[in-house]
């Protein structure tokens, strides 16, 4: 947590420094001498609006997530993305609100300035500040979630240690004398930190021995692989839970003033959106009309919380309605109003009554088809806890999972759509419903998800 935190703090600072470095140097541009301090309180008010709201548009768009090794792939596109909409927000905000700055010369430059200066910024001086030194560690765990994270950890910098060897079930049982083995490595490698999986059956039974040379003789940090792993990447380990990881999770009464005041906003929201929503549904509904003069809505049931079976309401994109068969072979082909609706999600908005029934709520997993749910429930163990919760609109998944399941039955890519599920279980507060709905807003301004 103290180095997640540390790496927030230096982007927040670093964004923000930028910023008003780039107003500093926009004036110096503009004007072409040293900004006096009252130049310099002319200007600040409305930029540092600008900048607040360019910094929420950061964070929405999760350039303030963890740099880890596939958003680093991804940063010189959200950063594009990013810019592309600060830049229209800006102009939104100095051109056609009646405040802003005079003249309109000096947002133009600081546009400029800002986004050479924010790549530079993001994209080089910032793999400076990653951690230098390194700590050591070793890794006792199998099955593929292992070499996931380390792969991840020994491939980027902004950690603080690496795996120095990889432990497995198999090299812990059947090697002689292996308490004695691993102190020496310990020993000669000057190992810190060790990453073990407690619920392996070899490793529960090496614990003893486990613990009292990381606390006794190394004075090591001992970190649970599950934990490691779930704050590494903002998913469960699916193939790797057991029973303890449900008995602690699935409680109700563990969040009963968050349900309560989840609802609460549901409510409200719902009312609110189905008000200004009133004034789109007419072209909607003349659209598909005109379309293929089909029926504008259509009624789906869906698995709902605690398995209950709900019905949930669209418009109609597609050229029939979803059925059993429909939904484990995909045969329904999407009309071309229908496209344009799925992309923009406007086809979802009369799911606002099933979040003001109560069916859904605004955020939770997706409620997914009572025949791709049966399916699913025998072949991923523990699927069916993800109907534990209240679906939603939008989820955890679908704004960091972008390869989800896309029609018919999909047994890999659903277990890691429910890695996901399973960890909003588990962290489950107001909080991550904020930091969904920002993502969710983005998603659709990138026209991206599911």
């Amino acid at each position: 947590m103290g180095e997640r935190l540390r790496e927030l703090l230096i982007l927040i600072t670093g964004d923000v420094f930028v910023f008003n470095f780039a107003l500093w140097c926009t004036l110096l541009v503009r004007y072409f001498e040293v900004p006096s301090v009252a130049l310099l309180k002319l200007h600040l008010p409305p930029f540092l609006t600008l900048t607040a709201i360019w910094v929420l548009v950061f964070f929405a768009l999760g350039l303030y997530d963890k740099h880890t090794n596939l958003l680093k792939r991804l940063l010189a596109t959200r950063i594009f993305y990013a810019q592309t909409i600060n830049v229209v927000v800006a102009g939104i905000l100095f051109f056609f609100l009646p405040f802003g700055i005079t003249p309109k010369t000096n947002l133009l430059i600081f546009l400029v300035i800002s986004i050479s200066l924010l790549s530079l910024w993001r994209l080089r001086v910032l793999t400076h500040f990653a951690t230098r030194q390194r700590h050591r560690a070793i890794l006792i765990a199998d099955g593929p979630e292992s070499i996931e994270l380390v792969d991840e950890i020994n491939n980027n910098d902004r950690y603080s240690y690496y795996f120095t060897r990889v432990i497995d079930e198999k090299t812990l049982t059947n090697t002689k004398d292996f308490e004695t083995r691993i102190e020496s490595l310990m020993e000669r490698q000057q190992v810190e930190l060790i990453v073990a999986d407690p619920h392996k059956e070899s490793v529960r039974a090496f614990l003893p021995s486990l613990f009292n040379l990381t606390f006794l003789r190394f004075e090591c940090t001992f970190i649970d692989f599950y934990k490691l792993y779930a704050d590494t990447f903002d998913r469960v380990p699916v193939r790797m839970l057991q029973y303890e990881w449900f008995i602690a999770n699935i409680s109700q009464s563990k969040a009963v003033i968050y349900d309560a005041l989840k609802r609460m906003i549901d409510i409200i929201g719902a009312a609110s959106l189905l008000f200004f929503c009133a004034l789109v549904f007419p072209f909607i509904a003349l659209a598909i009309k005109l379309d293929d003069k089909g029926k504008l809505f259509y009624a789906t049931v869906r698995v709902g919380q605690y398995n209950r079976l709900i019905t949930i309401y669209k418009f109609r994109t597609k050229n029939g309605a979803d059925t059993g068969v429909d939904a484990l072979s995909s045969t329904l082909v999407d009309t071309r109003v229908g496209v344009l609706l799925r992309k923009t999600r406007l086809d979802e908005l009369p799911q606002l009554l099933n979040v003001l029934r109560g069916d859904l709520s605004f955020i939770g997993p997706r409620p997914e088809m009572p025949e791709l749910a049966k399916v699913y429930a025998e072949a991923i163990p523990y699927y069916n806890t993800r109907h534990f919760l209240k679906p939603g609109l939008s989820g955890w998944a679908q704004v960091n999972n972008f390869d989800v399941p896309r029609g018919g039955v999909d047994v890999e890519r659903t277990i890691s759509k429910l890695s996901y599920d399973l960890f909003y279980l588990e962290r489950r507060s107001l909080w991550l419903d904020i930091n969904i709905a920002l993502k969710t807003i983005a998603t659709l301004i990138m026209r991206t998800g599911t």
